[in-house]
């Protein structure tokens, strides 16, 4: 049930044998996880360290900051392709998340993520999981035949309100797995948008449940604003790739009564409506309520994407979305689209500002980072 993320054969031939259909919205992709040089990254990192520690052994050490666009993904199977449901921590939430969504919506957000893959690659691995996840228990062939009946059409998949539920199953559980692998590095977000739904899951300040079921009143206020604005289905899709390629300008707010009702917040992080938006830090109940009350469709955009804020800076995105042509795969702006990619982050890149740890033995160089060393007894 293992997703690779090597391909010996490219698979060129579509669903349509080749032939140009007027009714496919999708083009076959060949899914490319970013892959970078080991190496590279080691030699440069460490080479920064030592720089500043020359340079600056005074400066204090600051949060590295990642920055989560409104949407982790742009194109459906993008997370599976990613290589996600192999790292076992991420999978087990995912899988938890993806039930209680189904129990909350009717239908089910892997049925609908994959429904029109576009690597053909992934077919037969997509249909594995789903027979063993619902052999087990995990999928209701109820909720996948409901996915299927609401979403079978391919310009369905940027309505609003299923593309907000699967962005919060994806999203909020990939933001906690990050979060616990650099449990020695300071890490703040910086969410745009509706990523904030994430934030406020992450932070404990709103249940995974109330984020769906606000996502689900503002996904539908939102579809039924488009719906009077268009006159088709192809239409209300052309309209959401437009406003994600920041080619287009479309507002729309929320209603303070489809809001979850925010708690304290066990940790702070970023905000900003839009890409292009001030950010504000977000403390307490009353930061977080004013945030969620700026909700906006516009925040989907990816037009004023700012990169020369923090000096070491990570983006939450797949390489297909936009926002990844920043991204320059360097120590100081990356790309964490798997979790191969996440992990070299963190080991060579993040740690950059951090401080040296200190050894008991002065002769012995200590090259691990605290949680790195294992302690095996006397």
């Amino acid at each position: 049930m293992l997703v690779s993320d090597r391909k010996d054969v490219v698979y060129g031939h579509s669903a349509t044998g080749g032939r140009e259909n007027p009714c496919s919205v999708w083009k076959e992709k060949t899914f490319r996880p970013p892959k970078a040089t080991k190496r590279g990254f080691r030699w440069k990192a460490s080479t920064l360290r030592a720089l500043r520690r020359w340079s600056h052994p005074v400066t204090p050490v600051e949060p590295v900051t990642i920055i989560v666009p409104a949407l982790y993904s742009v194109r459906p199977g993008e997370a599976l392709a990613m290589g996600w449901l192999n790292e076992i921590d991420t999978l087990t939430t995912i899988r938890q998340r993806m039930i209680a969504a189904a129990k909350a919506t009717g239908w089910d957000v892997f049925t609908f993520h994959t429904l029109h893959n576009l690597d053909r690659f992934y077919d037969s691995t997509i249909a594995a999981v789903r027979e063993t996840w619902t052999r087990e228990g995990s999928l209701s062939a109820e909720a996948v035949a409901e996915t299927g009946r609401q979403f079978s059409n391919a310009l369905d998949y940027h309505r609003i309100q299923p593309r907000l539920v699967e962005n919060l199953v994806f999203q909020s559980s990939l933001m906690e797995w990050l979060a616990r692998r650099a449990e020695d590095i300071p890490v703040r977000y910086h969410v745009i948008g509706t990523a904030l739904y994430s934030a406020l899951i992450w932070s404990g300040s709103i249940s995974f449940i109330d984020a769906v079921n606000s996502a689900i009143k503002v996904g539908n206020r939102w579809d039924n604003a488009i719906c009077e604005k268009t006159t088709s289905a192809r239409e209300r899709f052309d309209l959401i790739e437009r406003l994600m390629a920041g080619r287009e300008r479309l507002s729309l707010a929320v209603s303070g009564g489809d809001l979850p009702k925010p708690g304290p917040l066990s940790r702070s992080f970023w905000f900003s409506a839009t890409p292009g938006g001030y950010p504000t830090l977000i403390e307490t109940p009353r930061d977080a309520m004013l945030a969620l009350e700026s909700f906006n469709l516009m925040s989907w955009s990816n037009a004023g994407f700012e990169t020369a804020a923090p000096a070491v800076q990570g983006w939450l995105a797949t390489p297909l979305h936009p926002v990844s042509r920043l991204c320059k795969h360097s120590v100081a702006n990356y790309l964490l689209a798997s979790p191969d990619s996440v992990t070299l982050f963190l080991d060579n890149i993040a740690g950059i500002g951090q401080a040296p740890v200190l050894s008991l033995n002065p002769d012995v160089q200590n090259r691990l980072r605290l949680s790195r060393i294992k302690v095996t007894g006397p």
